[in-house]
């Protein structure tokens, strides 16, 4: 039987790379975008050709109808990717309401609720595999208020969400990425530095060094790993 992967955000940077990845794993891999055009071009540039469905996941309503078209599509859905993000270079003094609204539906509401609508369809199924992508940072961080916060959010959602599914049969982890080529909010690469003396390891991470994880983390290989926070960053994090 085929199996059904949706990457949240899935048109650019990593996102695109865990389709690609998941796609060459023989996933039939859902590609999702504000653009339904790039979208669909995405999908059909799979090494498997996959399936488009165009959302803004800062809606509500919007990711209820992407959930209704997976059920009534597939029937059932083996892998979520919850990757979409969305950030703004800004202090808690320069964060005003709408922006912390719209940061915190995008990069955390959204996550719970396809969690959630994920979690019903995997449960009848017989269960499935849901995978975060956050930061592997656990500190703050200068002028990424809202952004952090929510990446905060996504590593206890991550933690409680797995406690309450593995009953289920769905494992629940996370993959936090360190710095990439390209960061966050960008659609093309921005010349950040592929060395960096600050990384233990000595140098930036690729996008398919994350994809990679993901890869990894839904196989059978990691049957018994569940509620964890898998760090992709050259030891950044703990080097601080």
């Amino acid at each position: 039987m085929e199996r059904i992967a949706l990457v949240t955000g899935s048109t650019n940077n990593i996102g695109k790379t865990i389709a690609d990845v998941l796609s060459r794993e023989d996933y039939h891999v859902i590609i999702t975008s504000r653009n339904e055009a790039e979208a669909k071009t995405v999908s059909e540039g799979l090494p498997k050709k996959g399936s488009y469905f165009r959302v803004d996941f800062s809606q509500a309503g919007e990711i209820e109808k992407l959930f209704e078209f997976i059920k009534e599509t597939f029937g059932r859905l083996d892998v979520l990717v919850n990757n979409v993000a969305y950030t703004k270079n800004e202090s808690i003094l320069d964060c005003d309401l709408s922006n912390w609204e719209y940061t915190l539906n995008t990069n955390l509401r959204s996550y719970y609720l396809c969690t959630k609508l994920a979690a019903e369809i995997m449960k009848e199924k017989g269960g499935g595999s849901i995978v975060n992508i956050t930061v592997s940072s656990t500190r703050g961080a200068k002028d990424k208020f809202s952004y952090m916060v929510t990446k905060g959010g996504v590593n206890y959602l991550t933690m409680c969400a797995a406690i309450d599914l593995a009953p289920f049969n769905i494992r629940v982890n996370a993959v936090g990425s360190g710095l990439v080529g390209t960061p966050v909010g960008y659609r093309e690469y921005v010349g950040r530095p592929y060395k960096n003396e600050r990384i233990p390891v000595g140098h930036i991470g690729n996008p398919e060094d994350v994809a990679e994880a993901v890869a990894f983390i839904i196989s059978d290989k990691a049957k018994y790993i569940v509620g964890a926070i898998l760090s992709v960053d050259g030891v950044l994090n703990i080097s601080l």
